[in-house]
């Protein structure tokens, strides 16, 4: 385990977990979720044979992916375009419990492949000036955890990994208000439902249920991150 105070940790995770709903700064938080969201999305179809043409980010927070699926099986191509779609809502809720879990063991690595990868693949497909800059940015940091490594640099790393976690399910929130309220948007799971026609909540109850699936199996390292917040927490409730 780190050698950090609980309460430190504790404190940048509050930090982190609190930017996404500042004005202005929540935006920069957003953007950089983008990253990994967009990123998620390309990643997972290249072991099945798919290819990355390019991915976009844009100042409102927004991002584009495009991927090519003509190498991929037939039989499973329906399902690599289920996964496509799927993983931009879960990769920064995921890289955000890996971002957090370095922090609190204590381990830059993970912090360092997780960042390394989202941005070695951005900065190799991001295709527009935006994009790059931002790109740029996030690869710094990466690099910075790298070839810095300290506890200042792993309380960056759990702030950012909370940060990604609440702008995740703040994301999710949103779809949520936009399925039952009707909302004419083009979510991921809305163009699944275009595509294989199902309703769009449909995808989103199978998408919960797969992510729900995964934090169950990953239960005793997730409780272990857990039961750090909650010494934290009372590390400073008794102080």
């Amino acid at each position: 385990m780190t050698s950090l105070p609980a309460s430190a940790v504790f404190g940048a995770l509050l930090i982190g977990a609190v930017l996404p709903l500042v004005p202005y700064l929540g935006r920069v938080v957003r953007i950089a979720a983008t990253i990994a969201h967009e990123v998620g999305h390309c990643v997972v179809v290249v072991p099945f044979g798919g290819r990355i043409r390019r991915i976009d980010l844009h100042p409102d927070g927004s991002g584009e992916a495009r991927v090519q699926l003509g190498g991929v099986p037939g039989g499973i191509r329906w399902l690599v375009r289920l996964l496509n779609l799927f993983a931009g809502y879960s990769t920064p809720l995921w890289a955000g419990v890996l971002l957090v879990t370095g922090a609190v063991v204590g381990s830059p690595w993970l912090p360092v492949v997780v960042l390394g990868v989202v941005g070695v693949v951005a900065l190799l497909f991001v295709r527009n000036w935006f994009g790059l800059l931002v790109v740029v940015g996030f690869d710094v940091l990466a690099l910075w955890v790298a070839v810095r490594p300290s506890d200042l640099t792993l309380l960056v790393v759990a702030a950012l990994g909370a940060a990604f976690l609440v702008d995740g399910l703040r994301s999710l929130l949103q779809v949520v208000r936009w399925l039952l309220t009707g909302a004419p948007v083009q979510t991921d799971f809305h163009i699944a439902a275009a595509e294989m026609r199902l309703p769009a909540t449909v995808w989103f109850v199978l998408f919960v249920g797969v992510n729900g699936f995964a934090v169950w199996a990953a239960r005793e390292p997730l409780l272990a991150v857990l039961d750090t917040v909650v010494t934290g927490v009372r590390g400073l409730v008794g102080s």
